[in-house]
């Protein structure tokens, strides 16, 4: 009896571990397409070299927010199988116009909603023609925060509540808010984020977040739930531009599919892949854009995915939801620097388990580069030295400054030290 026990607890164990191994790898591009749905992409070798990379790290569809250029449309669909859609840019437009881009089959319209601008001070008019045609907002930056607004929350707040007061007098129109919304930074944030999806079935978010998961907060778990909990809100996008190498757009997928111990994370702080069920990455990677934005349903078909006209099924979590493995420190210095003396900063990417081409950059608190401590591949363990006297050209003063991870083109962490 108890041999037969210990069969079977060790059964147990080697399936346990061997779905555990198959969350290390990430799934085939046959199994689930991808659709990128902001990007930054202009004229015909951008977007041929997009293709490129995609079929480097499996993406699928490109939705450009960059080019109103409706003649390149014809050359999409002849060279590249309607791998790239085009979204119309601005903030103000007629009602007739609307029309128009419709029927020129512009997939929606970015607006960027720059610093103190509130969303409301869009014309309801067209707003109203984008809902009637099904012509939605796509990665809608709102307040974009400045660091005068986003670090005082009660200012930041009225522009978002703002904006979601806009999306409920239009409820036909849909909102896809850039980079989460700027609210999956904190985790007070979330809770709101939470109540704007159940107040609002037309509001979405994209998931390339300039801060998301930046240390201490918000909690792994919090965000794992969040994309679990509201995986018909959230779309799959990177901020894509030319300049991104298809090794720095795997991670973002490591980082959603897999539990490997990661490095860093999508554009912010450290920690293991999500390891988010299947169901749930399909509606993040396409089903969501298929829905809400015109061409990609039509584009994923015309690549040889069939899309049907129900969401795919549900399936279990094979971690849980109080899966909250280990955090991992990627810079690590004094948070008080004396400006007599030097100082070290440790790098550790012990994890990521490769060599990472990056710089390591020191800035004012107002973003200007002053120190740049290493340029070139990161590997392992590191630690690099700065010296604030040094610096005596740019005559260092004391106050608050920042150290800057940038790996393969992308800020992947960030941390704020004192000079005194």
């Amino acid at each position: 009896m108890f041999k037969k026990i210990s069969l079977l607890i060790m059964f147990l164990f080697l399936l346990n571990n061997l779905a555990f191994a198959q969350q290390q790898k990430l799934y085939e591009l046959s199994e689930i397409p991808i659709v990128d749905m902001h990007t930054h992409l202009n004229g015909k070798e951008e977007f041929k070299h997009a293709v490129k990379v995609m079929d480097e790290w499996g993406g699928t569809i490109s939705v450009s927010v960059n080019t109103n250029e409706k003649e390149l449309m014809q050359f999409i669909a002849d060279s590249l199988d309607s791998r790239i859609l085009l979204s119309h840019r601005g903030k103000e437009f007629t009602p007739e116009e609307v029309v128009e881009m419709k029927k020129q089959n512009y997939s929606g319209i970015k607006t960027h909603l720059r610093y103190h601008t509130l969303a409301s001070t869009l014309s309801h008019e067209q707003i109203d023609k984008m809902g009637e045609v099904g012509l939605p907002f796509i990665a809608m930056h709102v307040a974009d925060p400045p660091e005068d607004i986003y670090y005082v929350p009660e200012k930041f707040m009225v522009h978002q509540l703002d904006a979601e007061q806009l999306a409920r007098r239009h409820p036909k129109t849909n909102f896809i808010f850039a980079h989460g919304f700027y609210l999956t930074n904190r985790n007070s944030d979330i809770d709101t984020l939470r109540k704007i999806f159940d107040r609002n079935p037309n509001i979405y978010a994209d998931i390339c977040c300039s801060k998301w998961w930046d240390e201490p907060e918000p909690s792994f778990t919090k965000i794992r739930n969040l994309l679990i909990d509201y995986k018909d809100r959230f779309m799959f996008g990177t901020d894509y531009g030319v300049n991104r190498t298809a090794d720095g757009l795997k991670f973002l997928r490591e980082r959603l599919e897999t539990n490997k111990a990661l490095a860093f994370g999508n554009n912010g702080g450290p920690g293991p892949g999500f390891a988010l069920p299947l169901d749930v990455l399909n509606h993040i990677y396409y089903w969501n854009a298929a829905k809400v934005i015109p061409g990609v349903k039509e584009a994923l078909e015309i690549n040889g995915f069939e899309i049907g006209s129900e969401p795919p099924a549900p399936q279990p979590d094979k971690y849980g939801r109080d899966y909250n493995p280990q955090q991992y420190e990627v810079i690590q210095h004094n948070s008080v620097v004396k400006i007599s003396e030097k100082f070290e900063i440790k790098i550790n990417l012990a994890p990521y388990g490769r060599a990472v081409e990056g710089t390591l950059e020191i800035l004012s608190w107002k973003k200007k580069v002053v120190n740049i401590p290493f340029s070139g591949k990161f590997e392992g363990e590191q630690v690099f030295t700065w010296d604030p006297a040094g610096e005596n050209e740019l005559k260092i003063e004391p106050g608050k400054y920042r150290a800057w991870l940038i790996l393969e083109n992308m800020k992947c962490a960030e941390t704020v030290f004192v000079v005194e």
